[in-house]
């Protein structure tokens, strides 16, 4: 039932970026906040199943997830007609970064999921990270450095599937 849950947080969170990222104002902000719910929800979900396979890579993950989520709620400025600086939307990318190293080592020591899925996750976050830097620094837009999220994007749908279908492994977790 977790690992449901998960997969299912996982898939909402990644539409609402999606649909934030091509709309504008309120229906942008009330995305973003979507996202950062199913955000924070997904790192208090996972961390009992993480805990016992390092209890503080558990809880860096769970706090880089809410550091993502405390810079993302400043992207929920549009419905208050609020303009705030693109920089701290952006900086979330690099938390989301540290995040999804954290669990994807978890995922790989623990073989909760197949271990093709986290490594595939461990080398995706290497060119996410670099179009994150970029963005930052302006070398690249938004949508130039698209490019570089897609393989990441697509491991956590993967893994969410993965998730929704088969669950975690039983024998590594405890918990299916």
């Amino acid at each position: 039932m977790t690992a449901r849950v998960v997969g299912s947080l996982f898939i909402t969170a990644t539409a609402a970026g999606v649909i934030s990222a091509a709309t504008q104002g309120t229906t942008r902000g009330v995305m973003v906040f979507v996202m950062a719910v199913a955000i924070a929800f997904i790192a208090s979900t996972l961390f009992p199943i993480l805990k016992p396979h390092g209890e503080g890579m558990a809880m860096g993950y769970v706090v880089a997830r809410t550091l993502e989520v405390v810079f993302l709620m400043s992207a929920v400025a549009p419905i208050a007609h609020v303009h705030i600086d693109e920089l701290w939307g952006h900086a979330s990318a690099i938390y989301f970064c540290v995040s999804v190293a954290l669990l994807n080592v978890l995922l790989f020591r623990s073989a909760l999921v197949p271990r093709w899925i986290s490594v595939w996750a461990l080398i995706a976050v290497v060119p996410y990270l670099a179009g994150a830097v970029l963005v930052l620094l302006g070398v690249l837009s938004q949508p130039q450095a698209g490019a570089l999220f897609v393989p990441l994007a697509l491991n956590e749908m993967v893994l969410a599937v993965w998730l929704l279908v088969k669950g975690f492994s039983p024998a590594s977790s405890g918990r299916a």
